[in-house]
């Protein structure tokens, strides 16, 4: 479903064209997945840890579903190893925006009992938060031009805070140039320096591995209960 629905999207908005680079397609295809991903969330497991491991597989998933439409729309091919590193990044983005969908679906489970609405609730929480940070340069443009004349990395900031900059600069895309965003964006005709690949790549990867850390020490609490309760229980035992 989450690959008919964004094809679906692609095809309504021209994606399918020959006339666009091969770049701005993986960005297209990626930014459009991702959006479209956490609506599909399928929820907590039944403990942090298999939580874990659905955050990690659904985002799997997802940039698979990419990976597979960027494949059906390009016209020609593409090279693989590109379409391999936006889909990475697409995977990144979508591990963090999942487990923020996690967090927020357990806090708002424990205030009411409807389960699927708390699952439904956060997953278009992430969504509608992706589109927001995924715009930033529209929304915050204007302000940063006016705030560069004192503060001249403010336009890189707001840049780069942008997860489609991330999609873009995996893809080898320079989105700001792009003759759609050139001609609706005041950052475009300014200078901006994208995202360093391997910074993107160590703040993902601390990122992930912050998130693989919780997972695992929330699991030691359960452990120590659970063993504390078999040894009052053997001792119980005649």
């Amino acid at each position: 479903m989450l690959l008919v629905a964004a094809l679906s999207i692609l095809a309504a908005f021209g994606a399918t064209s020959t006339h666009g680079q091969a770049s701005s397609l993986r960005v297209e295809v990626t930014a459009v997945v991702g959006v479209l991903a956490p609506l599909f969330w399928p929820g907590r497991a039944t403990t942090s840890a298999r939580t874990a491991l659905r955050v990690v597989a659904w985002s799997a998933a997802a940039a698979a579903a990419a990976a597979i439409a960027i494949v059906l729309l390009a016209h020609p091919a593409q090279a693989w190893p590109r379409i391999v590193w936006a889909c990475a990044m697409l995977m990144s983005i979508l591990v963090l925006a999942h487990a923020a969908a996690a967090w927020l679906e357990q806090r708002w489970r424990a205030r009411s009992d409807d389960a699927d609405s708390a699952r439904e609730l956060a997953g278009r929480t992430m969504a509608v938060a992706l589109f927001l940070f995924g715009t930033l340069p529209f929304w915050l443009g204007p302000v940063a031009e006016l705030l560069s004349a004192r503060y001249p990395r403010v336009i890189d900031l707001v840049v780069g805070l942008s997860p489609v900059t991330h999609l873009a600069v995996a893809s080898g895309n320079d989105v700001l140039r792009n003759s759609w965003l050139y001609g609706h964006s005041n950052l475009a005709s300014l200078p901006v320096s994208y995202p360093e690949h391997a910074a993107l790549a160590w703040g993902y990867g601390s990122a992930c591995a912050a998130l693989a850390l919780v997972a695992l020490a929330s699991r030691l609490p359960r452990r120590r209960a659970a063993a504390t309760r078999h040894d009052s229980t053997q001792e119980q035992t005649p």
